[in-house]
């Protein structure tokens, strides 16, 4: 695999890391997880427009 970076940033895949890239974002599903995590996040967005305000809860990871 070959990952370019800059200390601003910038990510540059190259050639096949591309194409794997472009690949995955067209034509890949989204893990369980991943869906749940939007979902929260899409939660806690609509509670801060409406409200001005959220609370979070933290908790342990077993």
């Amino acid at each position: 695999m070959s990952i370019k970076s800059t200390a601003f940033g910038r990510v540059v895949l190259t050639d096949a890391d591309a194409k794997k890239f472009v690949n995955q974002v067209t034509y890949g599903k989204p893990k369980q997880a991943a869906r749940e995590s939007v979902a929260r996040g899409l939660s806690l967005s609509r509670q801060l427009r409406e409200t001005g305000s959220f609370t979070l809860k933290v908790r342990e990871q077993a």
